[in-house]
């Protein structure tokens, strides 16, 4: 890669983490790269050209202008509908020696975002974007990518911005920009995460970005956000357990992938709930379900305790999980032995996908329940945390409050003993 791929794909491997950013994966000819980053996290496919042109200076601004975009912008279209076409017939990327990587998303299902980056106008020149024949494209220069992807540092956030940006256009609206594009992002973000419907006409402005930094809520959340680390480092250490993705997605990578698609705020609200209740200590395990629906179970013990026999109780929990909530299919079990500062943790996980929940089921984690006294008589506390804290004056645009579910207990290790209950926590809707 040279520098300004490099560039482009560290900032990816950070947000995006490394299992899913693959640098200058190959294309139809193995001499021939499909794209310079190429971004796979099912069903989202995001496919990157980097551009870095000098501006000339010939003397006429304008005709200097037209190269630089051509080069800069349209070439980059270009190589992304050309890579966007091929992978309409692969099932699985190739990366730059020649091995095969994770199989594609379904046609069906996939969702492609198109994005240039385009370096070297150092500002001088307007940043066209939009569809240029068969697509949108979205075209950044190299400081608002850095904010973009330091704002919505998760693959969902970030994800979800370029499609809200598309359906914007789509709509209409007329946009003018005398900003850039964190100023359009400010307003994305002031709007609980969409973009304003009622108004045929939006102008950009070039304060938008600074006003909105400035706002204490915006100081207050990125204070909050804290905790939400706490789940990035979780998955961290996961990854490290799973370094190399392999043709196929193992059971481990399936748990890691659906952890890495929560946003920046259900991230906060798991890292809290998983933090407190390693803290607390007063509950053998927890279930809490994230703001995006996902069950998620904690589990916690002692060391020194059998592995074996903590895969198999966690296995149990998150088979009572599934049942706790049957709108919810997928069930991500987290064992750890609790943090001591001169030993080493284990940390375990388990992963549970069950499309359909029948009366045999039911009766199964019914036996689970009583005979083991696994979440066996969980209670309901009701309460909610805002994504800005401190937002006043009937200023609800920036409140993003999601309910969401815990049952916890601090019931034996698979033996005949009806789990105690308590109830303690400070997050949207919580039941334990």
């Amino acid at each position: 890669m040279n520098r300004s791929e490099q560039f482009v794909y560290e900032v990816c491997r950070h947000s995006f983490l490394s299992l899913w950013s693959h640098a200058t994966p190959r294309g139809k000819d193995p001499g021939k790269e499909l794209s310079d980053v190429l971004v796979v996290c099912d069903p989202d496919i995001v496919i990157v050209s980097v551009k870095e042109i000098t501006v000339t200076d010939s003397g006429d601004t304008f005709t200097d202008w037209r190269r630089w975009q051509k080069r800069a912008i349209e070439d980059s279209a270009k190589q992304i509908y050309g890579a966007e076409r091929w992978l309409r017939s692969a099932t699985r990327v190739v990366r730059a020696d020649g091995s095969l990587g994770l199989e594609l998303p379904s046609l069906k299902e996939r969702r492609i975002h198109r994005v240039a980056v385009s370096l070297g106008g150092e500002g001088k020149v307007p940043l066209k974007f939009g569809d240029f024949g068969k697509g949108f494209v979205h075209v950044l220069d190299a400081p608002a990518f850095r904010i973009l992807l330091a704002e919505l540092d998760t693959i969902t956030d970030f994800v979800d911005y370029l499609s809200a940006k598309e359906r914007l256009l789509a709509a209409g609206k007329k946009v003018t920009f005398v900003g850039a594009e964190e100023d359009l992002l400010a307003l994305y973000l002031h709007g609980g995460r969409e973009f304003p419907q009622q108004y045929d006409r939006i102008v950009i402005d070039d304060t938008l970005w600074r006003g909105f930094q400035d706002r204490p809520e915006y100081k207050a959340k990125n204070i909050a956000n804290a905790d939400s680390y706490v789940w990035d480092k979780l998955i961290e250490a996961l990854v490290r357990r799973e370094p190399e993705i392999g043709p196929e997605l193992s059971v481990a990578e399936s748990a890691i992938r659906i952890m890495a698609r929560e946003n920046r705020f259900a991230r906060r609200v798991l890292g809290q709930a998983f933090k407190e209740f390693l803290e607390e200590r007063v509950a053998r395990a927890r279930i809490t379900r994230s703001p995006s629906g996902i069950v998620y179970v904690f589990l916690a013990v002692p060391h020194g305790t059998e592995q074996q026999r903590l895969q198999s109780e966690l296995g149990l929990r998150c088979f009572v999980a599934r049942g706790q909530f049957p709108e919810n299919k997928t069930v991500v079990g987290i064992g750890t032995e609790y943090f001591e500062n001169d030993k080493s943790s284990m940390l375990f996980f388990y992963y549970l996908r069950k499309e359909s929940w029948e009366a045999e089921d039911e009766a199964i984690a019914k036996g689970i329940r009583e005979e083991l006294g696994l979440f066996a008589a969980p209670q309901t506390k009701s309460v909610h945390i805002d994504e800005y804290p401190g937002a006043t004056n009937g200023d609800t645009s920036n409140v993003a409050e999601f309910p969401t579910q815990e049952l916890s207990d601090s019931g034996p290790s698979i033996a005949r003993k009806k789990a105690s209950n308590r109830v303690k926590r400070t997050s949207a809707k919580y039941n334990r």
